[in-house]
């Protein structure tokens, strides 16, 4: 249970907080009659505030219910007044979307209760009047404040068509901790259930969207993994709900969107049935190396999650059959991440195993692609290895590669420039260059 100074100090609204303040100085007092009326209060004023909020926004719904509430007013209209805070929590629920049926039904209970607080009338024959528990009054106001008092104004429709706009825009962080920090401020700290659903669910959805450009779903799936973070029960209902009616229909390229997008948030390997984990196997272990990369940009980003990370990382050794010109544009901007350290090892092995001029470029424009979790160390056995490799220190296209290599590993430190000096005293330019 909440304390009540803690349920206080999350009511957004300043006028809403001072009525909290009034129906909790009516609880301390033991007057929980009066407590449960100021609880109303303080929800019938907030949503009413919303609702002049919206209007100035340009909220058509709102403008229309601030119109009729201001002519009742201007007119002293007493039952059009009683009338628009008797249906206050339906139009909260129905038309503005600002609440789910769960905060309707719970808010709706609310305003029974002020009933039986406010009216002595209500209570038949001769019954004693409503006499409310103080647990009641606690129950309440946590409610109103989870439900309505803690939120923005702003309506789920509004919200989400924001989301969808930022996604497209340059502003979009490109940083995940950024990301984490402008979507809680801006959405999930304060949304409403319904509303964090809906947002899970166009994320969700928007990763499976073959009219995206891979961009945007790589946009998409890091807002997911961050509310995974922030709501994991939440994003697990709704991911689940969107799997189960999908996974079944999803043809090969669903599949590769699939690991290309929900496979990075943790967790979803599990919702998938043993039928689709299946095919995500062999669609992996047989696919054209060249589709992953050309279609899904695998492998310059962080990996997903197990066991999928391990399907692609027994597919490193093909990188080599590439065709150098698909990869002179590596998307690493697209990531927002660093690439995985583990692809390291294999690569550098690929490099050993280079047994033509093409492989040995191939594979060294893989190492230029993620050259961002290079260590000196790292540097040392790459050129270590192409030292020992004919194909790559005999060959005009690898040493290209290699002058690349030296122009992004310049801040790597001293270990780094001496690994360079002890390259160029053995294997500066000759003749003896082949291609």
């Amino acid at each position: 249970m909440y304390a009540l100074e803690d349920l206080k100090n999350r009511v957004r609204s300043r006028q809403s907080r001072r009525y909290v303040g009034e129906a909790i100085a009516a609880y301390g007092a033991g007057a929980y009659r009066s407590a449960i009326i100021a609880v109303w209060i303080a929800v019938a004023a907030d949503l009413i505030e919303k609702i002049r909020l919206l209007a100035d926004e340009g909220v058509p719904e709102a403008a229309d219910l601030r119109a009729k509430l201001d002519d009742a007013i201007k007119e002293k209209k007493v039952s059009a007044l009683q009338s628009f805070e008797r249906d206050l929590v339906e139009v909260a629920e129905k038309r503005l979307k600002l609440i789910g049926a769960r905060e309707a039904t719970e808010l709706s209970r609310l305003y029974e209760d002020r009933h039986l607080c406010a009216h002595p009338a209500f209570v038949a024959g001769d019954d004693d009047l409503f006499a409310p528990t103080a647990e009641l009054v606690r129950t309440h106001l946590a409610a109103a404040v989870d439900a309505v008092l803690s939120h923005r104004a702003v309506t789920g429709r509004k919200a989400i068509e924001r989301f969808e706009r930022e996604v497209e825009g340059e502003s979009y962080p490109r940083d995940d901790q950024r990301l984490e920090e402008y979507l809680r401020a801006s959405y999930l700290d304060h949304a409403t259930g319904p509303l964090l659903g809906n947002l899970i669910k166009v994320a969700c959805k928007s990763t499976l969207d073959a009219g995206n450009s891979i961009a945007t779903r790589w946009r998409y799936t890091r807002a997911a993994r961050v509310m995974q973070k922030v709501a994991p029960a939440a994003f697990e209902e709704r991911a689940a709900q969107l799997l189960q009616s999908r996974q079944d229909v999803l043809t090969d390229e669903g599949l590769g969107m699939l690991v290309a997008g929900l496979c990075y948030v943790p967790g979803t390997w599990d919702l998938l049935h043993q039928g689709t984990r299946n095919k995500i196997e062999q669609l992996l272990s047989s696919s054209p190396i060249s589709r992953l990369v050309a279609d899904y940009m695998l492998f310059y980003g962080p990996l997903p999650h197990a066991p999928v990370d391990g399907m692609l990382l027994a597919r490193v050794p093909d990188l080599v059959t590439i065709k150098t010109s698909e990869l002179e544009y590596a998307p690493t901007a697209y990531l927002g991440e660093a690439s995985d350290r583990r692809l390291l090892e294999p690569l550098i092995q690929a490099l050993k195993d280079a047994r033509s001029y093409m492989d040995g470029e191939a594979v060294l424009k893989w190492i230029n692609a993620v050259v961002p979790i290079l260590t000196a160390e790292d540097l040392q056995k790459i050129l270590k290895v192409s030292s020992e490799n004919n194909q790559i220190r005999g060959s005009v296209l690898g040493r290209r590669q290699l002058e690349a290599l030296r122009w992004q590993t310049v801040g790597l430190g001293d270990t780094a420039k001496q690994a360079w000096a002890e390259w160029d005293a053995q294997w500066a330019p000759s003749t003896e260059d082949t291609d």
